[in-house]
This record gives C-alpha cells, structure tokens and sequence, in this order.
C-alpha cells in the first residue's frame, strides 16, 4: 500500500520553498507515495501541482504575515490531517511548519517531518521579538520527529542555542534535477569589454537589493565596461529603479521585471551576484554555478558554505566600498572569471548532488516503517 504523504507549504508561488518541493516529490518512487501538496491556493504551484498528476488542498485561510486568521488556518490543516489520514506530513518554512506540526502532534500522524528554509530569527530583529521567534522555533521542534536543515549553519546555530535536539536535526542540501538544461551552457566566451553581473531575485530586505544597486551604481562609474541585468519583482522594485535613474544608468543597469523563464537570462550573465542579508539554500545560487557561472555574493554563513574563492568572491555585509571595490578588480582582470565559472559549476554538481538529496528524504520517509514495527 502507499504511504499518503502530504507536502505543506503557505504560498502558490514558485519561490525556492516550492520549488524544493516539486525536485523531490518528482524524484520520489512514485508506486510508494501517494502524493498531496497543501496550502493556499490559486498560483502557480497549484498548476505544477495538478499537472503532475498530484493532489492539491487549498488552505484558504493562510497568510504570510503572522495574523489573526492563523488559528482558522490551524483549524483547516487539522481537518484536512484528520479526514485525510496521513502517514507522512512534511512541512515547509515557519508558519506552515509551527502549525502543521501541532495539528499532525495531536492527531499522532505516524511521521512528521519538517524542512527548515531559513530561520524565522533573524539578528536584525529586536531582542524581544528574535526571542519569541526562537521559542516557536523551538515548540516546533519538540512535536516534529526530524527537522530537516538546508545548510549546516542554522542546524550548527539551532543546536548550540538548544532549540532542538541532535537526534532529530539533520542536513540535506536542496537540489536541482538534472534534465539537461544546463549542457552545454558552461563553455563561454568572454567580451572584455562588456562584463555583465547578473542576478535573478526577489527585490526584498532580505536580498538587500538598495544596497546591492547603489553599490551597482558607484561601481558603473568607475568602471565603463560594467553591466547589471537584475531580473525579479517585489516592494523595492520602483525604488531601485529610480536609483539607477538619478545615476542616469538605465542602459547599464537593466531591472526588467520577473520572468519564470530564467534559463535564458542566465545565459547573458557573465557572473552572478546575490548580496543578501539571509539566506538557507538559494537556488539562484545553485543555478547559476550549475550554469558555470562565478558567484560574487555576501559573506553570510549559507552563502559561504556554496561559494569560495575559486569560485567565486565573497564580500562583507554593510560594505559598499567593499563591494565596489571588488565588482572593479573583476573588471580589470576578467580572465578569471572563466576560471572560477568552470570550477564552480564541477563543484555544485558535486555538493548539490539531487539523487543524493532524493536518496536522502527518502530513507527518512522510510523511517516510517520502523515506527509502525
């Protein structure tokens, strides 16, 4: 018989919280799992979900940030674990995670897992509300039977803060399916004359996108064969914009809005760059070294442990001369960037192996089997 495994998300989007889902469900043996995705509805996720031939339950009450309609949330995933009889309930990031953990605690689903894609504490919160965070951390912890970590800097981090146990805290790397995509665009050439940074992201605190395009803007300046494509949407879109504007940089600094079909933009990169304030396991990151692309990105623990300096370069947060400086030397001695790019895309493929990932939630999916022995 099939084991029903339910995959909880809050979102539709197809951000790398969902997208993480989608690699793994398709690399599972489908003749064992009976499939079902949660969460709120009407995006594209819920499209990916039922082309694949999988379940979809709405979750109409879910919201991003914290709300009071969280306890109605609560109650619809409690009926949805209660009629639906999982064997297996996997959550995905805080919200989803702190509630889907309690309702399948109380309902003594079988198996519950939980993947942890960036802590909800972060350490540019206030005392008192990091604190908070950290507490549901915590509680969530206490009711899942294994927590998974993208990286092995937030599980290092929560063992050594005691919110959760070594036995149940475990690292998989995230992964991407190999289909072919990539072949054949790691060779390149290189035009010395117009280096192009580029970077597919949310425009977001958390990529720390004003200052990555300031930063963008002084090194243009300086340097006249720089280029920036920034592809993505978000709150600080406009704002960016009109940073470039007054820099008088709009032919230099392209922001064109977002656009799913990202494989084709990554062919123009000559390198990519992510200044993000957090991270767990970004897969613009994993796409862009597997598309043989250098990294330049911030010095944060996730990044560090994807980039070094073959390849790529890593940079202090809240540096702009820093980061400046450092766009400028590339472009003075751009042979290196080929250098990097062939060495990092060998060892993303290597560190971000997606049978190894697959393989490795499975064999904790399996542990199912010695809990019911």
């Amino acid at each position: 018989m099939k084991k029903k495994l339910l995959h909880l998300q809050l979102l539709p989007i197809l951000s790398g919280v969902q997208r993480f889902s989608l690699h793994l469900l398709d690399g599972l043996n489908s003749d064992e799992y009976d499939v079902f995705v949660a969460g709120k509805p009407g995006g594209e996720l819920v499209d990916e979900v039922r082309k694949r031939g999988w379940k979809f339950l709405p979750i109409y009450s879910f919201r991003h940030p914290i709300s009071p309609m969280d306890i109605f949330a609560f109650f619809e995933i409690t009926y949805l674990l209660k009629k639906h009889k999982f064997d297996i309930v996997h959550t995905n990031s805080s919200k989803p995670g702190l509630l889907g953990r309690i309702a399948a605690h109380m309902l003594k689903i079988p198996l519950i897992v939980h993947t942890i894609h960036g802590t909800s504490y972060q350490d540019h919160q206030h005392g008192l509300v990091q604190k908070s965070f950290m507490e549901l951390e915590k509680l969530g912890n206490r009711y899942s039977d294994y927590t998974i970590f993208v990286n092995n800097s937030d599980r290092l981090g929560m063992l050594e803060r005691g919110l959760i146990t070594e036995d149940k805290a475990i690292t998989i790397f995230n992964a991407m399916p190999d289909d072919g995509s990539f072949d054949g665009i790691g060779e390149r050439k290189l035009n010395e004359d117009k280096i192009v940074f580029g970077s597919t992201l949310r425009f977001s605190m958390q990529k720390n996108v004003i200052a990555l395009t300031t930063a963008a803007c002084k090194a243009c300046i300086v340097n006249k064969n720089l280029h920036f494509i920034f592809l993505g949407d978000g709150e600080h879109l406009s704002l960016c914009r009109q940073i470039v504007g007054s820099y008088r940089l709009s032919e230099r600094i392209l922001m064109p809005g977002w656009d799913s079909q990202v494989l084709p933009w990554l062919k123009l990169f000559d390198a990519f760059i992510l200044y993000s304030r957090w991270e767990a396991m970004p897969f613009s990151i994993i796409e862009a070294m597997k598309a043989g692309l250098p990294v330049l990105g911030s010095s944060i623990p996730s990044i560090s442990e994807l980039v070094d300096d073959k390849s790529g370069w890593l940079v202090a947060l809240d540096d702009e001369s820093a980061l400046v400086q450092t766009l400028g030397e590339i472009c003075k001695n751009p042979t290196q960037i080929l250098k990097k790019g062939k060495y990092a895309r060998r060892h993303i493929n290597e560190l971000c192996n997606y049978e190894n990932m697959v393989q490795s939630y499975d064999e904790v999916y399996q542990r199912l089997n010695r809990k019911e022995g």
